[in-house]
């Protein structure tokens, strides 16, 4: 088992169980509580989830017969009564047995068969007798009756005496007849029927009837009741000492007065103290609810803007005041190291967002007839936690595409001079403030006229606007919703549904898709991530006298512009950047504010982005931000959001990929 994802397991199984057991309690007030019962349900479906998720077999089985046990209570086919609340109570013990065993990395064991019989009997609808366990053996209680025992035994000086002990009933060996025993005694001393005091009985009494003495006491019969005059014990004493004398009877001590013998005891040995339990490993974790988390990283963010405003206004007093400056600079690395703190409690290794891969490449490679050999990169890269949960379902359908579009059958590839086995990679890299997911397949690659063709017979676009696309621009039309070049419906794809929600999913993270593909050669599809969402480091820039922002990972490089190396193509302008490269030319001038900047007359500055050269007045310089959401424009789909600057002015913060998609549309200013 990998052991990250097994203590994650055990952490949630835990909180899980208690749960559960919590809610059972609650079920016996409330039997027929239709959300108590739904919530125990979940909670075992769960369990037996990720036990098997862990191979965990025999947890498997166990909880399944809780499961089936508990959907007849949730249907109200069955009401729970208290011995079926038990037995689950007494189930829910194993699975924190089993629970331990899997944190010692053991398979846990099978539960106990009679408690499982009778959960499953339950679960049948049957009423079994719930059997208690017999107590244990224990002294006899203070109420029951005590009697004197009396046997002969030889003594060290050769005579034999009788020795007398006084015993309970649950005490007796095999000779349990109190007469029985007395009368032998007598029998062994005088012969058969010859004690004084005693009737003779059998053939004795017929040949020698003996008188009784008046001197010795009848000895009560065992079955008369006793009185506290009359008790049995005296009556033995007193007989012995007729015999013998007062305290003469052969292997009885001589006191004072007569004391029965008591059976010695074994000397008390002091109990050794008790081992101490093996102090396990410290638990160094702690689980927090992520909203907690979330306000922590939201107090972080406004305390960067204030830290923002403080070394804006120091800035403009100068080096008047030097313990100032110095306390801004303070200021400044300790909010810093807060943030990355903070930032860093959210990171979660790739791990978690690649661990269902496999099985997914296995269901669906068998289901398409492929063969295809998966390999992952980079777990150990860490990312925020809400980027790896948002993007889970996405990476599943990329990889699905992979398998479907991308990779040929055996009998395709070997036809093209492929080995059967096609490749299929999955990697994380971290560079910088950022993280990046790529998916790789060595399959046949994309043909960017296909996929314009499509997008023609589909009419997601027109002829007019697909004659000015570019090669890159053709393979982004497979982002536009309902695309699709599968002709015919199949489990895995041709809804034309999946490839507009992955980039709508990657965008709402602020992050970007990348396609670089070469026939026959493969496909990669790059996912760029920020590292965390809290904080958003931008650049700001100026529109004549407006400031904006664009995020900093967007930005490729800052440049002069050259009016000689703008040209006009297709009706659209682009401009040479270098000896190779030829991108579109936005002036933001004219899409954001409507009037356009004119080259040599207005102050003109480039960014170059991956969507082309942004031409605007002046490039200000960068900081760290914090997003809030727009509610109030009518052109928020313009916008990540807004942000407050060092000078304390809100901000816009650009989407460019959002506004791209506009002027090709023709909906920008």
């Amino acid at each position: 088992m990998d052991n990250d994802i097994l203590q994650e397991f055990l952490a949630e199984s835990r909180e899980l169980l208690a749960d559960a057991q919590g809610q059972l309690l609650r079920l016996e007030a409330s039997p027929d509580d239709a959300g108590i019962l739904g919530a125990i349900f979940r909670a075992f479906h769960t369990l037996k989830g990720g036990a098997g998720f862990l191979e965990a077999q025999n947890m498997v089985d166990w909880c399944h017969h809780l499961e089936d046990l508990l959907d007849k209570l949730r249907d109200h086919k069955l009401q729970a009564d208290g011995g079926m609340i038990d037995a689950i109570l007494r189930s829910t013990d194993v699975i924190e047995r089993m629970l331990g065993e899997m944190g010692q990395g053991e398979n846990p064991a099978p539960g106990p068969a009679d408690l499982s019989a009778l959960v499953q009997a339950y679960a049948r609808g049957e009423q079994p007798e719930t059997s208690t366990p017999e107590p244990r053996a224990a002294a006899a209680p203070a109420s029951a009756p005590e009697r004197t025992w009396a046997e002969t035994r030889p003594h060290a000086s050769g005579q034999s005496g009788v020795y007398v002990e006084k015993k309970t009933l649950a005490q007796n060996p095999a000779e349990d007849d109190l007469e029985a025993a007395f009368n032998r005694t007598l029998d062994e001393l005088y012969g058969q029927g010859g004690a004084p005091g005693l009737e003779p009985t059998g053939a004795a009494a017929r040949a020698t009837p003996a008188p009784r003495p008046a001197a010795v006491p009848p000895v009560p019969n065992a079955s008369t009741p006793q009185t506290a005059e009359d008790d049995l014990e005296a009556a033995f004493n007193r007989t012995l000492d007729e015999l013998y004398g007062q305290g003469g009877a052969p292997g009885v001590a001589r006191a004072s007065a007569p004391v029965p013998a008591t059976v010695p005891k074994p000397a008390n040995k002091p109990s050794p103290p008790p081992a101490a339990e093996p102090q396990g490993r410290e638990d160094t974790t702690i689980r927090v609810d992520s909203a907690r988390l979330d306000q922590a990283m939201n107090q972080v963010g406004e305390l960067v803007l204030l830290r923002n405003r403080l070394s804006a206004a120091v800035a403009r007093l100068g080096q008047s005041d030097e313990t100032l400056v110095r306390l801004a600079r303070e200021t400044d690395l300790t909010v810093n190291d807060l943030q990355g703190i903070v930032m860093r409690l959210r990171m979660q290794p790739c791990k978690r967002l690649f661990q269902s891969l496999t099985r997914v490449v296995r269901d669906a490679s068998r289901n398409l007839g492929k063969k295809v050999r998966l390999e992952i990169e980079g777990e150990d890269v860490e990312i925020d936690k809400t980027v790896i949960d948002a993007l889970s379902g996405p990476l599943i359908h990329l990889v699905r595409n992979a398998l479907d579009h991308g990779l040929e059958t055996p009998q395709d590839r070997q036809a093209a001079g492929k080995s059967e086995e096609g490749l299929l990679r999955v990697a994380a890299i971290h560079l910088g403030d950022k993280v990046q997911i790529r998916v790789i397949d060595d399959g046949r690659g994309m043909n960017p006229q296909k996929i314009l063709q499509s997008a023609l017979s589909k009419g997601i676009i027109a002829e007019t606007e697909a004659a000015r696309l570019s090669e890159r621009e053709m393979l982004e039309l497979i982002f536009l919703p309902g695309f699709s070049t599968k002709d015919q419906v199949s489990e895995l794809s041709g809804r034309g549904v999946g490839m507009d929600v992955v980039r709508s999913a990657v965008q709402q993270l602020r992050g970007r898709v990348d396609i670089a593909t070469r026939p026959n050669q493969g496909t990669t599809l790059t996912l760029e991530l920020p590292l965390t969402l809290a904080v958003l480091p931008v650049l700001y820039f100026r529109l004549r006298r407006q400031t904006y922002a664009l995020p900093v990972s967007t930005v490729d490089n800052l440049m002069e512009i050259d009016p000689s190396h703008v040209h006009s193509i297709s009706g659209r302008l682009m401009i040479q950047i270098g000896a190779e490269r030829i991108v579109p030319y936005i002036d933001l001038g004219l899409q954001l504010q409507g009037v356009p900047l004119h080259l040599g007359k207005d102050p003109c500055e480039g960014i170059l982005t991956e969507h082309g050269l942004l031409v605007v007045s002046e490039a200000v310089g960068t900081e760290d931000s914090v997003v809030k959401p727009l509610d109030i424009s009518a052109q928020t789909s313009w916008y990540q959001g807004a942000t407050i600057s060092g000078g304390g002015d809100v901000v816009l913060i650009l989407d460019l990929q959002a506004l791209t998609q506009a002027m090709r549309t023709g909906q920008a200013a």
